[in-house]
């Protein structure tokens, strides 16, 4: 994390002690009530709710004689309050061993911005002294914060050693739920700005490698068409990477290859078509001149492989089971750029998707030979968190992609 002012912006928007007191006068259904439920004088929830009504530029309430009433945007934001807070005691229940109760909710509000921003930012650094770095503060307002937020919840948050402390692994899980729940917050300002008629939502999108990346292209170029100011972050990475990302509400969906078995729990899978295996060699490739090939055909070259944590690497593995002798690994890498290259400079053999063959690469160097790839199929599809609330402009985009989708198929 980084001091600039687009992170100052973000943090006055999602002040917890606001929100908690925007809460309390929905429930209560006006100032004067609010501050007496919550112990507070009512110019002080006045003033909450007068900054909070700055942060994002407009009315939440209507005042009058008989309390408060919740504005369009009043209501939008209490939608994502309320997705926050459930989010939040969520994570303590399941922290503390207890069933969700007025306890949770007592102890959720006794949360401070201190202790959940340097508690995320230990998870996330590695260490406190890391977080320290990252929010330019000092160590030992962040010992400071980390010690309060374990005392707040009850529960042991963190290792320590000597010379460092670091989120243990309840740290780390409790860490991903807060990060979550304040993304309710910023998807809050999305769609108060939506509701006034901006169309600038944000689409932040996880691209796996072996997916063709024209697909995702034709697919923001229909959500141009409707929202042209949509901003559109694209990121690739690993699977593990990109799901670390998702769970946190870093990226709203990861687009490629769902896995097999299918994802459950926490996120769900949908399928957009089939994308089958194809055997693959470059142009002018001695095999590539044959309309048929056997097995035996393939074990007289250098072969160049995924990793084994990618299922592409299972597929070779089966094929390569069913040849008279393995042929050379000669190499074995993660770059999908590494490999293409090997395929194109050598006559080394490797399995891709044939959207790679197809469309991924058009006019490249590459084409799939003639043989029936093992029994192992391959589907293209987007990855979304099962409780995931998206943007109006973020389900556009999901409306795209299953539409290119609709036409792969």
């Amino acid at each position: 994390m980084k001091a600039s002012d687009s992170a100052r912006g973000d943090d006055e928007l999602t002040r917890l002690r606001r929100l908690f007191l925007f809460d309390a006068v929905c429930e209560a259904g006006g100032i004067g009530q609010a501050a007496a439920r919550a112990g507070r004088t009512q110019p002080a929830v006045s003033l909450a709710i007068a900054k909070l009504e700055t942060s994002f530029g407009g009315r939440l309430f209507e005042r009058g004689f008989g309390g408060s009433d919740l504005t369009n945007e009043g209501e939008i934001l209490r939608r994502r309050v309320r997705r926050m807070l459930d989010q939040i005691e969520r994570a303590i229940a399941e922290l503390v061993g207890e069933p969700r109760a007025a306890s949770t909710a007592k102890l959720c509000r006794h949360l401070t911005d201190a202790q959940v921003r340097c508690h995320i930012a230990i998870a996330g650094a590695g260490s406190a002294a890391e977080a320290a770095l990252r929010l330019g503060i000092s160590q030992p307002a962040v010992h400071r914060a980390a010690r309060q937020i374990e005392q707040t919840v009850g529960v042991a948050l963190y290792r320590r050693r000597v010379h460092s402390v670091a989120a243990n692994p309840a740290g780390i899980e409790f860490a991903r739920a807060l990060s979550l729940a304040l993304h309710e917050i910023a998807q809050a300002r999305e769609d108060v700005a939506f509701a006034r008629g901006q169309r600038t939502g944000k689409v932040v999108i996880g691209v796996l490698p072996m997916l063709a990346q024209r697909l995702v292209a034709r697919a923001i170029e229909r959500l141009r068409r409707r929202f042209p100011d949509a901003r559109v972050t694209v990121e690739e990475g690993s699977h593990h990477v990109l799901m670390r990302e998702l769970r946190i509400g870093a990226i709203d969906m990861i687009v490629g290859s769902l896995r097999e078995p299918r994802l459950t729990g926490d996120v769900r899978e949908t399928e957009l078509f089939a994308d089958p295996y194809v055997v693959a060699v470059r142009k002018g490739h001695r095999l590539a001149r044959r309309n048929t090939v056997a097995a035996r055909d393939l074990g007289a070259f250098d072969w160049v492989v995924p990793q084994r944590s990618v299922p592409r690497r299972a597929v070779i593995d089966a094929l390569l089971a069913r040849l008279p002798a393995v042929p050379p690994l000669v190499v074995e890498t993660s770059s999908l750029t590494m490999m293409m290259a090997m395929l194109v400079e050598s006559d080394c053999v490797t399995v891709l998707p044939r959207s790679q063959i197809d469309e991924g690469y058009p006019g490249s160097e590459l084409v799939a030979l003639g043989f029936d790839t093992p029994t192992a199929s391959r589907v293209v599809g987007y990855t979304l968190r099962t409780d995931w609330l998206g943007t109006a402009v973020q389900q556009a985009f999901v409306e795209a992609l299953r539409a290119e989708g609709t036409a792969n198929g």
